[in-house]
């Protein structure tokens, strides 16, 4: 190896599934810098992740979903979400009628992520809904909603850079890494077709 040169042998990139019509996907120019004080505990965002794009300071948020994969009622405290989430201890989950607030985060099952939810959750959800980071524990106002997505699998680590997506077709919610909820799709536009 040449002097000064340190190379990463263990690269993120994965094998993916096609998640929108690449063809249509219309990157915008220059980066933004990644804020990655909402993301302890992770190590990358995936392709598509919804994002909070500000032109003005160049940074980048996170927008924080999770898909549920198995239905939850209120009152109970295990809720089983998609692996690969982004969200952490502490963070409010909400639907927009309920909520509750995440206590602790299991990784350790090859199928899903289990999320705790603190005791009193009011959270109800069935398998294959989109939950998102909500601003107080009732769940009802998302704490974030995307305006953008992201382009390529980026390392969470200080000084990381992010290419927005301006415009995708044909996206696949079923095939997404990282969910895209309702709120996100409204906010998102008509630059974004998303097919069911």
């Amino acid at each position: 190896m040449p002097a000064g040169f340190k190379y990463d042998m263990n690269p993120i990139e994965k094998v993916m599934p096609e998640m929108c019509r690449f063809e249509t996907v219309y990157r915008l120019s220059g980066g933004f810098n990644l804020d990655i004080s909402n993301l302890a505990g992770v190590d990358a965002i995936p392709p598509l992740t919804p994002v909070v794009i500000d032109f003005v300071t160049r940074k980048a948020v996170a927008v924080i979903n999770v898909e549920v994969v198995e239905s939850i009622s209120a009152g109970a405290t295990a809720l089983k979400v998609k692996k690969g989430s982004l969200v952490g201890v502490g963070a409010h989950l909400g639907n927009g009628s309920n909520g509750g607030t995440v206590t602790a985060i299991d990784k350790s099952n090859a199928d899903y992520d289990l999320v705790t939810l603190a005791e009193g959750s009011t959270l109800a959800a069935q398998k294959g809904a989109v939950l998102f980071e909500a601003t107080a524990v009732a769940g009802k106002t998302p704490k974030a909603t995307a305006n953008f997505l992201n382009y390529a699998w980026t390392k969470v680590v200080e000084g990381a850079t992010i290419t927005a997506i301006g415009r995708a077709y044909e996206i696949r919610p079923t095939r997404l890494i990282a969910p895209i909820s309702e709120k996100d799709k409204a906010t998102l536009g008509d630059r974004f077709l998303f097919t069911y």
